[in-house]
């Protein structure tokens, strides 16, 4: 779906604007700036268009460090994500110069703005919306989010600037984020992926900081599939809790790996396997995709350092078991593999299994290894896919321990080759 933005100063009235829009208590309103901190995403409808609307905190452009700049660092990804950005000012404090910085910054941004002046609740009185055209936004539309005067035809002239997606192409894209720590080779294995310097590469830690998009077309069992590649910078495990562009890099990640099928997790072959490539693993997990590990700089090391990261990586990441191949992004060895290699991981995250085969699996599994006494699991099903999903039937479904339901987890993943994909299983009542 598009993506609609609200964004503007601390305590213009943005979280209650989206709550008028969705017609519910999504966010919490409040008189104290700062209320809202990270930026949430709503589903919302207008005129039979469907989008996401997106609140995000006060922004502050001058910020630099603490909580104003995180706040403000979340706002900007909204920014980006946007294909319109809804400013909305104070009519109350009249323009002022956070406004005008907030304007000169979303400017320039690749999407449509409109400008909306909130807090006009009388009808007849809106003359105070004329002062905001020195931000040079356009029109500035007046409405009371607090009384919904105006806010019909605001979305009004929202959903008409949305973007027609329904046959976008690149919606059907299968996407594949290349992720990882700091300078381990990331954007060189990209421009060798897409055959050109699309990325900016160099020794020093953390050059990348945009996502940077690129297409390839690979062969697969299912025919050609085309990738939209995602490069992203280095995260460092502290990146959370840092200011700027580290914080900034790890909102990034995460964006990527949410929008991926598949996140190829690159290990330094030098360094091995160290706490950010688990945290990231971890990341991947959550995300419920697939994942697979490349370890890269294979020229630098002895082949026994080779099986000495691969035997880290079964060890260690045990809750995706992700597969790993070996190249060297810098000289191009294995880089042949790599695609192929992604395919096979999103055709996995993509797998269908038959009813009755899952059903006669799980049945032989209960019969190999009974559940604990008086626990009887009745049936097993495929319930989805990308993740796959798996459902079963137990009469007793609370009395089933962690390391049971691990066991059912692992064996479906060796069954049906599951390896780095996030195995989804729960289990619900027979009666």
């Amino acid at each position: 779906m598009p993506v609609v933005a609200i964004v503007g100063a601390p305590n213009v009235g943005k979280s209650t604007f989206l709550n008028r829009v969705l017609g519910r208590r999504q966010a919490v309103v409040s008189d104290t700036p700062g209320t809202t901190r990270d930026r949430s995403y709503n589903k919302a409808e207008w005129s039979g268009r469907e989008f996401l609307l997106v609140d995000t905190g006060g922004m502050e452009p001058t910020a630099r460090k603490g909580l104003e700049a995180a706040v403000t660092l979340q706002a900007r990804v909204a920014v980006e994500e946007a294909d319109v950005i809804l400013h909305l000012v104070d009519a109350r404090t009249g323009p002022t110069e956070a406004d005008a910085a907030i304007a000169r910054e979303i400017r320039r941004a690749n999407a449509r703005v409109v400008l909306a002046v909130n807090k006009l609740d009388n009808p007849g009185g809106d003359s105070e919306r004329h002062d905001f055209h020195s931000l040079g936004e356009g029109e500035p539309y007046p409405v009371s989010a607090v009384h919904g005067l105006g806010t019909g035809d605001l979305l009004d002239v929202i959903v008409g600037l949305l973007p027609q997606r329904s046959d976008d192409e690149e919606d059907e894209l299968s996407r594949l984020a290349i992720i990882g720590r700091p300078n381990v080779g990331k954007s060189t294995l990209l421009n060798r992926l897409l055959g050109s310097e699309r990325a900016v590469v160099s020794d020093i830690s953390g050059t990348t900081t945009d996502a940077v998009a690129g297409e390839v077309e690979v062969e697969s069992k299912d025919g050609p599939v085309r990738y939209l590649l995602l490069d992203t910078a280095g995260v460092n495990r502290s990146a959370r809790r840092a200011d700027g562009v580290p914080f900034y890099s790890a909102l990034r990640t995460a964006e990527a790996i949410r929008r991926s099928n598949v996140s190829l997790l690159l290990v330094d072959a030098v360094e091995g396997v160290v706490g950010g490539d688990l945290q990231l693993a971890r990341q991947i997990e959550e995300a419920g995709r697939s994942c697979g590990v490349i370890v890269n700089k294979r020229d630098l090391v002895p082949s026994e350092r080779i099986r000495e990261i691969e035997h880290a990586v079964g060890q260690r990441m045990t809750d995706l078991k992700p597969p790993a191949l070996a190249i060297s992004a810098l000289t191009g060895v294995g880089v042949e593999e790599v695609l192929p290699f992604a395919d096979g991981l999103r055709r996995a995250y993509e797998r269908r299994a038959p009813t009755h085969e899952v059903a006669e699996f799980v049945n032989e599994l209960v019969g190999r290894t009974s559940p604990p006494k008086g626990v009887k699991i009745r049936y097993g099903t495929q319930t989805g896919t990308a993740p796959p999903r798996f459902t079963v039937f137990a009469n007793r479904p609370k009395d089933l321990p962690d390391s049971y339901l691990r066991f059912l987890e692992n064996s479906l993943r060796t069954k049906y080759d599951l390896r780095g994909v996030s195995v989804k299983l729960r289990v619900k009542s027979s009666r």
